[in-house]
């Protein structure tokens, strides 16, 4: 089935350790991962070199039956847990659009829209989300294929004008057909290595500079909250190997963090 095809689905799942669920309930929000540390690692490869650093993904499956193998590539053998939200819990933040002026300095207007990071992030980090539209950015299916082409694509290419042309967004959208069986969904952050401030668009020389370096962006993760109302609806399953040390640790996080969460134990009978 073509990927634009594959119906959008209720509910996500994430197969983790009951040490990351533990930090999952207690901030709220779910770790996005640096692209070239991901399972597989020719996914930070491009026609350009290794640019995997500059994009950083949250994993999740449509599966809604429990998946075996996923239990032990993922769930901490058999012992961790796998969670599952609605479709559309990262949260969004209203944030003032800001425009740059030829003398460099950085102005506000009254137009406010939606973006999944906080204004103040936004503005004053060293970094800039690029696809930082709540509207526009959401989860999507991966696409698998073994065209390598879309599996290694350009990245850098230089405009008419001299301009760094960046199309950052070409990474992490597909991956080998071996990982078919995963029925993948992620949500992408694309992330240029200078700050918001340091945008100007007399002079493109900075975006050349630091992507020419290769500049590091200086962290491997990325957090993002998860709205109120899919951190009530949240459902943990127990792994199939857990114990009841495990089953009362997990409870106990539950109710002290998120008492309107479910908990279930897995369905998979282990011999």
């Amino acid at each position: 089935m073509p990927t634009d095809e594959i119906p959008t689905p209720e509910y996500l799942y994430h197969y983790t350790s009951i040490e990351t669920l533990s930090l999952i309930l207690k901030t709220k929000k779910i770790k996005l991962q640096r692209l070239d540390k991901v399972n597989d690692p020719t996914e930070e490869l491009c026609q350009d070199g290794k640019l995997g650093k500059y994009l950083f993904v949250t994993c999740w499956t449509s599966h809604e039956l429990e998946v075996l193998p996923f239990w032990y590539m993922y769930g901490h053998g058999k012992r961790g847990v796998r969670i599952r939200l609605p479709m559309g819990f990262i949260k969004s933040y209203a944030v003032r659009e800001q425009s740059h002026g030829t003398d460099g300095r950085v102005t506000t207007n009254g137009q406010v829209f939606d973006c999944v990071v906080p204004e103040q992030a936004m503005l004053e980090s060293e970094y800039v989300v690029a696809n930082f539209s709540a509207a526009f950015n959401k989860f999507f299916p991966v696409k698998y294929t073994d065209d390598p082409t879309l599996l290694t694509p350009p990245v850098l290419s230089n405009g008419d004008d001299g301009t760094l042309n960046v199309a950052l967004g070409a990474l992490g959208i597909h991956k080998p057909t071996i990982w078919h069986f995963e029925q993948e969904w992620r949500f992408r952050l694309i992330v240029h290595p200078y700050g918001f401030r340091e945008i100007n668009p007399e002079d493109t020389s900075f975006a050349h500079r630091a992507f020419e370096a290769r500049k590091d962006l200086g962290f491997e993760s990325y957090f993002l909250e998860i709205t109120d109302e899919a951190y009530s609806r949240m459902e943990v399953t127990l792994g199939p190997s857990c114990t009841e040390g495990d089953r009362t640790i997990t409870e106990a996080l539950m109710q002290k963090y998120n008492p309107n969460a479910s908990l279930v134990s897995s369905v998979i009978e282990v011999r």
